[in-house]
Order: structure tokens, then C-alpha cells, then sequence
């Protein structure tokens, strides 16, 4: 008996080997897909499962998301605004309907604040979209545009916030249009970058600033957009009354300028020193 079970198994093994590679090669194209689709979901799928499990934080920026605005009842009546205050000009556009009449509007400063007040620990930073025409000749030291950091009691005192204030601002510098910082306390006075090398009647130039203001190390910073770089930060932003930000728009009768808020973080609960965007 144990001869004949061994004589079946050395007959009948070799046949159903044979008959496994048989099928094998009937359904090779059906095992062959098969595999492949293995291969590309492990491929393709499982990474993405991973990436998502393993960087949760990839879009929790969006949770630092705040609407910073023009404050609409202290803007100058010289000025106009969009309907959500979020767009600041000196001239009457489709874009900016709406002028402005209120009683705590401002009477010298030719502009208006945000509608954020800084603490001592904010770390707020946001982007503003600029565009400006030149209509007529300018003087050599005409002002196009100003982002400043002041005493909100200050600000309707001058014309503009650098003389008392941190100011980043635009103007004409004779044969170009530049960027410049200044802190009159400090005898801050400082060419950031050029804007534009053309300064004739008919020049149009648009661009994106990015600022930065850390009220925990007291500095208030701008960000060059196309380099992402940090091009200058003014210090020392100190003051025993309220601070707040200082958007002024100047020279309505030589230039069409145009300011708009594109996004805003607030990163205060984040132990940063600074940004780049």
C-alpha cells in the first residue's frame, strides 16, 4: 500500500504542476494587470495616505486668517471705498463707489487706520496690493502712498505718520519712485527700494508689500514680495498710547492711487520672530 500510494504521488505531481503553469499562461495577461494595479496603488495611494497622516499642519495657516479692513468712519473725505473696506483710493472708481462723510473722519491726515489695535504681544502680518498712475508732474519729494504704525491720538496732526510714527512710504525721488522707511524720534531715514525708475506723467505701476508687525519684539518690518525677502524693519516701536496701522493715499490731482488689503494673518499665539511670505 505504501508502494502504490508512492507510485500515485510520483505519477499525479508532475501532471498537476504541469497544469498550474498551463493556466498560468492562459490567464498571464489577467495576473499581469492584476500586479500592476497592486504596484500603482501602493505607488500612488499609499503616500498620499501617509502624507496626509504624518503633515496635518499643512493647512492650519488658514486658522491664523483674520478680515483686517479700513476703518471707514476716520477716513479722509478726500478718499473713497469698496463696499466691504478693503480697498482705499483717491479717486471715484467701479471698485471704489464711496465716499466718505462721518463725523470722526480725519481732517489733515489724508488716509485712515485699520480696524485692529495692537497689544503688547501682537504679531500681525498682511499684504497690500498698490497701483498708481502719474497724471501730472510731480514735486521732488511728492508722497504717493504711506503704511505707517502710530499713536492713534497722533495721527490727525500731520499729514503723514513718519514725522511721529514708523513709516514705509512711497514718493517721488526725483528721477524714480522709491520706497523709503522713516522714525522722525529716531532720525530714521532710509531708501528701501525703487519701485519704479520712471517718475514722468503717464507712468503706471502696480506691485505687492508685505508688513510685518511683532509687538513682541516691538519691531515693524516690510516684505518684498518678489524676492520674499525682508527689506528693512524699523524698531524700538514703542508708545504709552494706543497703536494702530496708518494707511495714507496723497496727491489726488497728480496721481490715481489705488490700495488694497489682500489677506491678513494674525500669528500671536505663535512663538515667530519674524515672517516671510
Amino acid at each position: 500500500m505504501q508502494l502504490n500510494e508512492s507510485v500515485v504521488r510520483w505519477n499525479t505531481e508532475p501532471k498537476a504542476t504541469r497544469n498550474i503553469w498551463i493556466r498560468m499562461k492562459q490567464h498571464r495577461w489577467s495576473i499581469l494587470a492584476f500586479i500592476c494595479g497592486v504596484i500603482l496603488t501602493l505607488v500612488l495611494v499609499v503616500p498620499g495616505m501617509v502624507a496626509k497622516s504624518s503633515f496635518p499642519e499643512k493647512n492650519d495657516q488658514a486658522g491664523y486668517i483674520f478680515s483686517l479692513r479700513f476703518d471707514r468712519k476716520s477716513t479722509h473725505s478726500l478718499l473713497f471705498l469698496s463696499d466691504d473696506n478693503t480697498v482705499l483710493a483717491n479717486s471715484f472708481t467701479k471698485e471704489t463707489p464711496n465716499p466718505v462723510k462721518h463725523p470722526e473722519q480725519f481732517n489733515n491726515y489724508v488716509g485712515t487706520i485699520g480696524d485692529r489695535y495692537f497689544t503688547s504681544t501682537s504679531k500681525l502680518y498682511f499684504e497690500i496690493k498698490f497701483s498708481y498712475e502719474i497724471l501730472k508732474y510731480l514735486n521732488s519729494t511728492d508722497l504717493v502712498f504711506e503704511v505707517g504704525v502710530a499713536s492713534r491720538e497722533k495721527i490727525d496732526s500731520h499729514h503723514y505718520v513718519g514725522t511721529h510714527g514708523w513709516s514705509f512710504f512711497i514718493h517721488n525721488c526725483t528721477t524714480n519712485i522709491c520706497l523709503r522707511a522713516q522714525h522722525g524720534t529716531t532720525n530714521t531715514y532710509e531708501e528701501v527700494k525703487i519701485i519704479s525708475s520712471s517718475s514722468t506723467v503717464g507712468t503706471v505701476t502696480t506691485g505687492r508689500l508685505g508688513f510685518f508687525v511683532n509687538m513682541n519684539r516691538n519691531e515693524f518690518s516690510v516684505i518684498d514680495k518678489d524676492s520674499s525677502k525682508i527689506l528693512y524693519t524699523l524698531k524700538k516701536v514703542v508708545s504709552a498710547d494706543q497703536l494702530c496701522l496708518a494707511f495714507g493715499v496723497y496727491n489726488h490731482r497728480y496721481l490715481e492711487t489705488k490700495l488694497e488689503i489682500m489677506y491678513s494673518y494674525d500669528f500671536t499665539n505663535l512663538p515667530i520672530i519674524n515672517v516671510v511670505a
